[in-house]
């Protein structure tokens, strides 16, 4: 029916052919439009997901996970590059516009929840892109359902965050009291990067970081001290990219040679003097390299 009337359109003039591919299109929202452009979809499990949908509605499911504590503004840079894909941006549970449940913020939380995100937006099979705690959801995601996931990457990933008492996250977080100031030291170390990001972006980041309940600060930091994802990365049949900044103060060398041992055949890719979020330092490049790998 729509070839129909693309073709009626071009022969009679009652439709306008530019328009008809436009209708395709859901367009990346600014920096000031990106809170209020997000929608929201209720979970059988009681938990409320927010999500940036963006793209070409007519191509692949593509869905890009988030760091801890921030949200799909987290790819805002990133969006505009990402070539003929409907894109999905999602919310964590207890992040930006997402429901902030008391409990419970461990990795199988957070990737059953994208895995019913999935299903209730009647995506059978989707390629994944997270950024740590984002990559860490989606390596649980694709070795507990398989069939949902295409292909993955893998951004600033670690097999095990190694965290606890004695490490900067932990003692660092679990002092935190509200209200967390977006401009203080802290906050400006957490979104600390070796190279100039766009300044507009970083300051919404803060602002929106800062607000996320202390509960689920500290919930995600319990939840990310537990566990070794080493020991499931065998189940993960997704061809898998991996991407890092050689300046990650998070998840530095000794993180990437685990993470390259429990993905041998991951292709991998290093951002020489780029840092934890090095795509929002190169967005182009970043979405350059994601293209390609997807395609």
């Amino acid at each position: 029916m729509k070839k129909f009337l693309v073709s009626f359109g071009l022969t009679f003039g009652l439709f306008a052919f530019p328009a008809t591919l436009l209708a395709d299109q859901i367009a990346v929202p600014t920096q000031a439009e990106w809170a209020a452009a997000k929608k929201t979809v209720d979970l059988p499990n009681g938990v409320s997901i927010a999500y940036s949908e963006m793209g070409d509605t007519r191509g692949e499911p593509l869905v890009l996970i988030h760091g801890y504590t921030d949200n799909s503004r987290s790819w805002s840079l990133v969006a505009p590059y990402l070539n003929n894909r409907h894109v999905y941006a999602i919310d964590l549970r207890g992040h930006g516009k997402s429901s902030a449940p008391e409990c419970c913020y461990a990795y199988t939380d957070l990737a059953n929840d994208v895995y019913l995100f999935l299903n209730a937006m009647k995506i059978e099979k989707a390629d994944v892109v997270g950024h740590s705690l984002g990559s860490i959801t989606a390596q649980v995601l694709s070795a507990q359902h398989p069939d949902k996931v295409d292909r993955i990457v893998l951004v600033s990933s670690t097999v095990n965050t190694g965290g606890g008492p004695g490490t900067w996250l932990w003692d660092n977080i679990m002092p935190l009291a509200p209200p967390i100031d977006p401009n203080g030291k802290f906050m400006m170390d957490w979104y600390w990067n070796p190279n100039p990001v766009d300044e507009t972006f970083i300051q919404q980041e803060r602002e929106e970081s800062a607000k996320a309940p202390l509960h689920v600060w500290k919930g995600v930091l319990w939840g990310t001290t537990l566990g070794d994802l080493s020991k499931i990365s065998p189940l993960i049949a997704a061809p898998t990219m991996i991407v890092w900044g050689d300046q990650d103060q998070l998840f530095d060398a000794s993180h990437q040679t685990a993470l390259k041992a429990a993905f041998p055949k991951a292709r991998y890719e290093t951002f020489q003097g780029a840092g934890h979020n090095m795509f929002w330092e190169e967005p182009k490049r970043a979405a350059e390299l994601i293209n390609d790998f997807l395609k």
